[in-house]
């Protein structure tokens, strides 16, 4: 294991030229913002370029502080653009332009100046707190940090955005601390039954509770789905299970089909990735529970020219007939049902009768959801196929 994970880290660990071109870029930064001699903003570098957690090929987050009341759209951008004149103007409760120089990524967000995080207008404005506690208290963990991201990023469920509904780098962050290290908390992970309760707290139900270091009232693990902390949790059985490289850089496989393969396309809304990917994940889902009677398998979503979503189900036509259940005779509605249905028969703990099926076919259950769609009998050009978990290859 010791080695395995020696040899994980040699590969996630930036190299010192990766690392100097990032420092140096971002010193590069702060001195232009430096140059304008701008009394009304400060500069701060967050993320995991200011905590020493990045992982190859991550952009740089610069904060532009502002006190409260400046209009960040108007005099927040103008600045902004005097530093990246070719960002692109973008939105995420605050405006913020991101650009690219010498082909890394930059992201400048202008924000608000508080006192402290319970103060934060927007969650944009609390980062910077969050950056100054990992700082105080990662110790010699920055390595430990960047596997645990790599690993959970390699099996897909790194990144809090709703597209994904993973860890956020700064959970991962705050997990690593508290479980001090990559292995301990893999092993926690394998253990954790969902609700997961690490602190008590007034939240809505999530499948982790875990507070805000800097924000007793906020729970730092909202963002993560069941889909997500499921991800995490079998993927971190199956890497003691039988550990490898594959849980840090996957070979993905595409799966053997056992269904019936659709291809569902879509002219896809104005955005960016960020936000229509997301918007084509929820077509996908709502397709996924309405094809409930045609035995869904599974289901993937991808962005081309347009939005694709492959799904593979045991059946692509209805019988005539197909049974509908009814609630257990000791639940709500069992005798309104009985009513209803008189022919219904009590199978198992359940009331049960055959009715016609609205929709017959696959193509008519989808056409009725999303009447635009264009439905093609299997993968079509363009559409990506449902692909295997690789850890156990």
């Amino acid at each position: 294991m010791k080695e395995l994970i020696e040899k994980a880290l040699s590969q996630v660990e930036p190299s010192p030229d990766e690392k100097e071109k990032l420092l140096g870029l971002k010193d590069k930064i702060l001195k232009k913002i430096d140059i304008l001699e701008l009394t009304e903003v400060e500069p701060k570098v967050v993320g995991s370029i200011a905590k020493g957690t990045f992982l190859s090929g991550t952009d740089i987050d610069i904060f532009l502080i502002f006190k409260k009341g400046t209009n960040l759209k108007k005099e927040g951008l103008e600045i902004a653009r005097k530093i990246l004149p070719d960002g692109k103007e973008l939105y995420a409760q605050h405006p913020y332009l991101r650009g690219e120089i010498d082909g890394v990524g930059i992201d400048l967000v202008p924000c608000f100046a508080i006192d402290n995080s319970s103060e934060s207008i927007s969650a944009v404005d609390r980062t910077p707190f969050h950056t100054d506690w990992v700082v105080s208290n990662i110790g010699n963990l920055d390595n430990e940090i960047r596997l645990t991201k790599q690993f959970l990023k390699a099996v897909g469920a790194y990144g809090a955005n709703s597209a994904i509904g993973g860890f956020s780098g700064y959970l991962v962050e705050i997990l690593c601390i508290k479980y001090k290290g990559f292995l301990n908390l893999i092993k926690e992970i394998s253990q954790w039954k969902p609700p997961v309760i690490i602190d008590k707290m007034r939240t809505p139900d999530s499948p982790i509770m875990l507070c805000d270091p800097v924000d007793k009232n906020r729970n730092v693990a909202a963002g993560v789905t069941l889909k997500g902390l499921g991800t995490a949790i079998l993927a971190s059985k199956s890497f003691i299970n039988n550990p490898s490289m594959n849980f840090f850089f996957p070979e993905f496989k595409e799966r053997k089909f056992q269904g019936n393969i659709t291809s569902i396309i879509l002219e896809l809304p104005e955005g960016t990735e960020e936000s229509i990917l997301p918007w084509l994940q929820k077509q996908g889902r709502k397709i996924y529970k309405a094809l409930h009677d045609f035995e869904p398998i599974a289901w993937n979503a991808n962005i081309g020219d347009k939005g694709y979503i492959v799904i593979e189900t045991g059946i692509t036509k209805l019988p005539e007939i197909i049974s509908h259940k009814g609630p257990a005779p000791w639940e709500e509605g069992a005798i309104e049902f009985l009513k209803k249905y008189p022919d219904a028969a009590l199978n198992n703990e359940r009331l049960e009768i055959g009715k016609k099926p609205k929709k017959r076919t696959l193509n008519e259950v989808v056409k009725n959801l999303l009447p635009s769609a264009e439905i093609v009998e299997g993968l079509c050009p363009g559409s990506k196929p449902i692909l295997r978990v690789p850890w156990l290859d």
